[in-house]
């Protein structure tokens, strides 16, 4: 086999090279052109979103306490409630 050989457009596979002997591999690899790298599309850099002034999420310690004791007024006006209306509902029945 010999470099002159083959055909100037023919690719040379790298299992072809390596059954050149070693003169004939350093001719076949002076005469590849140089290696084309593909570069990757650029990216649009995007800034980052202005920060957004918002009110904190985790609620006061006071405005828990608040709704806290609100649940707790509702829970006891609803059971005091049933229980007026169970109380009359034995004395009809006596």
């Amino acid at each position: 086999m010999d470099i002159h050989k083959l055909a100037p457009d023919e690719p040379l596979s790298p299992e072809l090279v390596l059954v050149f002997s070693p003169e004939l591999r350093a001719q076949a690899l002076a005469s590849l052109p140089p290696p084309v790298w593909l570069t990757p599309p650029r990216r649009a850099v995007e800034q980052p979103p202005a920060p957004v002034v918002e009110k904190s999420l985790v609620p006061s310690l006071g405005a828990i306490l608040v709704s806290r004791v609100v649940q707790l007024a509702a829970i006891f006006a609803l059971v005091t409630i049933v229980i007026l209306a169970m109380s009359l509902v034995a004395n009809a029945m006596r």
